[in-house]
């Protein structure tokens, strides 16, 4: 199992601390959902994970490697990274897209194929796999990304937003599809706006706000009406779902 360990991250893009003195671990075999308003940090703090921005303070171990000494191809293998924004031009189907993500795997040719045709299944989008990706909605690219992302069959899972643009049923169906990949032993790690699908998927709720981490713990633990008006800068109200007692937040 491969864990994550951040220590005193600090990400300066520019405009400022984005980051700053970020510590934590992210443990394989549980959803820890980062959450936040805009702006926050979440995404410099998936690509940081991701090796993507090289230039911070601090450090950031991926079973117990330095990532941004870990070399582009080795990083592939270790981590697959679900950008927030993800081309849609390009002239392939469905398919060939998810595809691209076992290239790096160590499977052979048939278990390359077995792969993209489970995740094409898993994501409700077999029957777009010979549509070419440009000529579908923008949840349903979507959804193509995220079956790429996990065709990727790599042990850390980087997932920044999955479920925007998604409807109720495949919002729900991304975030259990996460729970099932912890669950067999992958460090996954997820970044939403929605709050009631991370109380109701996440093990782990990591709130982020002005570029520190402001609570870590289950949904209950974090998802308060106190923090959530601060964090926001609006009125939040909670409730308790009648099915698993978590909360359910509402303006």
């Amino acid at each position: 199992m491969t864990d994550i360990v951040v220590s005193d991250l600090s990400v300066d893009l520019g405009r400022g601390m984005v980051l700053q003195g970020i510590d934590l671990t992210i443990a394989a075999g549980e959803l820890t959902c980062v959450v936040g308003p805009n702006g926050a940090g979440k995404t410099t703090l998936m690509r940081s994970i991701a090796g993507e921005i090289p230039d911070h303070g601090g450090s950031i171990l991926v079973n117990e490697r330095p990532i941004d000494r870990i070399s582009i191809e080795d990083r592939a293998r270790l981590r697959a990274f679900l950008a927030q924004t993800d081309r849609t031009d390009i002239p392939y189907t469905a398919a060939v897209v998810v595809a691209f993500g076992t290239h790096i795997s160590a499977l052979d040719g048939e278990g390359q194929r077995t792969n993209v045709e489970a995740n094409l299944e898993a994501l409700e989008i077999a029957g777009l796999a010979h549509q070419v990706v440009s000529t579908l909605s923008g949840g349903e690219q979507r959804r193509v990304a995220i079956a790429r992302t996990f065709a990727q069959d790599a042990s850390v899972i980087l997932l920044d937003e999955p479920t925007d643009s998604l409807d109720l049923a495949h919002a729900d169906l991304v975030m259990r599809l996460a729970v099932d990949r912890a669950r067999a032993g992958r460090t996954i790690a997820v970044t939403s706006h929605d709050l009631n699908l991370a109380a109701r998927h996440g093990d782990r709720i990591i709130m982020i706000d002005e570029g520190s981490i402001v609570a870590d713990g289950d949904a209950n633990e974090v998802l308060t009406e106190a923090l959530l008006s601060s964090v926001y800068r609006c009125r939040v109200q909670i409730a308790t779902h009648p099915d698993d007692g978590g909360p359910v937040v509402f303006l």
